[in-house]
């Protein structure tokens, strides 16, 4: 059953809320030093049913959901990894074999097994150099990816690679099979995020640990699809956490004998802020309710791209604002507006970069104006 605003936030708060706060007190010391977020924290969220919470909630309960964990927690990182772990399971869940679901799934729910995904390589999908290749029974994978979110602190990586037959795969490699070497990765972001470069050296792969044979762009677009409508919740609920500590310093902070809150352009920019994020749940929740109702396209829902495209810009719009408004303060005086304003230029990429969104999105609306009377949702 589908749970309202009010009693989502409400769960939120008192099933999870005090992990969040554990989890985001020590933030800002954590990403001074490009510390990930303790494999405990994600541990113990699944020993409070968290990303269970996650597999058996419809999408919009999950939506409300996770923009209230972004809301909440004080390190950026939390959602986006534990969001990935619960999109990697529910794919597992979602191909039917029971044995992917016992041994990976269901550890996954419960915070045992941590998954990372590891596609991107930095090239054109058709070009991936990472290659899967048969071996007897078995297959061999060799490669590299360059950046893996969550990559530190994964048991398991869903892998996607290319097959020499022009097509691309999916398996399952485990972060202790021979021939993975796991090392740290660097990037402006995401440094709580425990971000890894991956090496496959000539790894055995069991067959039953090949998830897409053939076929695996597809596959891989089926989770890309959900995982802009993911990133777009929980940025929503970052961008309230930033308008409220806003407008929070500007009421404490005097110019020319009254508070910054008080001056018309300061209001004004709060004012674009709050549209902001208003807006920014309008669309999200638009997209969850087709996901819920299976109106979407699984490869490629416009309104599910739009949602992560109009997110995204919302929020680098805001964070633009509070620099303005705030001076000093954001730039060197409080370290949680600076992490805000790396991790949201990090989604510029994220799931599809904001212009190849935009490109495809212009081609759906193309296509169905050319139909009379067409809708391109």
């Amino acid at each position: 059953m589908r749970m309202s605003e009010d009693e989502v936030a409400g769960l939120v708060r008192s099933r999870w809320g005090e992990l969040l706060a554990e989890v985001g007190d020590g933030a800002v010391e954590r990403y001074a030093e490009g510390v990930p977020v303790p494999k405990r924290a994600f541990a113990a969220a699944g020993a409070l049913g968290l990303q269970a919470f996650a597999l058996e909630a419809d999408a919009v309960t999950w939506g409300r959901a996770l923009e209230e964990i972004g809301y909440l927690c004080a390190d950026p990182a939390f959602a986006t990894v534990v969001s990935i772990h619960t999109g990697i399971a529910g794919l597992l869940r979602a191909t039917g074999d029971e044995h992917l679901a016992d041994a990976y799934a269901v550890p996954i729910s419960r915070g045992e097994c941590l998954p990372a995904l590891a596609f991107s390589e930095g090239t054109d999908l058709l070009s991936m150099r990472t290659e899967l290749t048969p071996s007897g029974p078995d297959f061999r994978l060799s490669g590299r990816k360059g950046f893996i979110t969550g990559g530190l602190l994964a048991d398991i990586f869903l892998t996607y690679a290319a097959t020499g037959q022009g097509d691309l795969a999916a398996c399952l490699v485990a972060a202790d099979d021979d021939g993975v070497e796991v090392e740290p990765a660097h990037a402006a972001g995401f440094r709580t995020a425990g971000a890894a470069s991956v090496t496959f050296e000539d790894v055995r792969i069991p067959a039953a640990r090949v998830l897409a044979p053939a076929d695996g762009l597809s596959h891989a677009q089926q989770y890309l699809n959900a995982r802009r409508v993911v990133i777009a919740s929980f940025t929503t609920g970052q961008i309230r956490r930033l308008l409220e500590g806003t407008v929070a310093r500007l009421r404490e902070t005097v110019r020319y004998g009254q508070p910054l809150m008080d001056l018309p352009n300061v209001q004004a920019a709060v004012g674009r802020m709050y549209i902001a994020v208003e807006a920014s749940r309008a669309i999200v929740h638009r997209a969850l309710s087709r996901l819920d109702a299976g109106t979407g396209d699984p490869v490629f829902d416009p309104v599910v791209s739009a949602a992560k495209h109009h997110v995204t810009e919302q929020a680098l719009a805001s964070v633009n604002e509070a620099f303005r408004v705030l001076g000093g303060h954001a730039y060197f005086g409080d370290p949680r507006y600076g992490m805000f304003l790396r991790e949201v230029h990090g989604l510029l990429a994220g799931a599809g970069t904001q212009d190849l969104l935009e490109i495809n999105l212009g081609m759906c609306a193309a296509t169905c104006a050319a139909r009379k009377g067409g809708d391109p949702t």
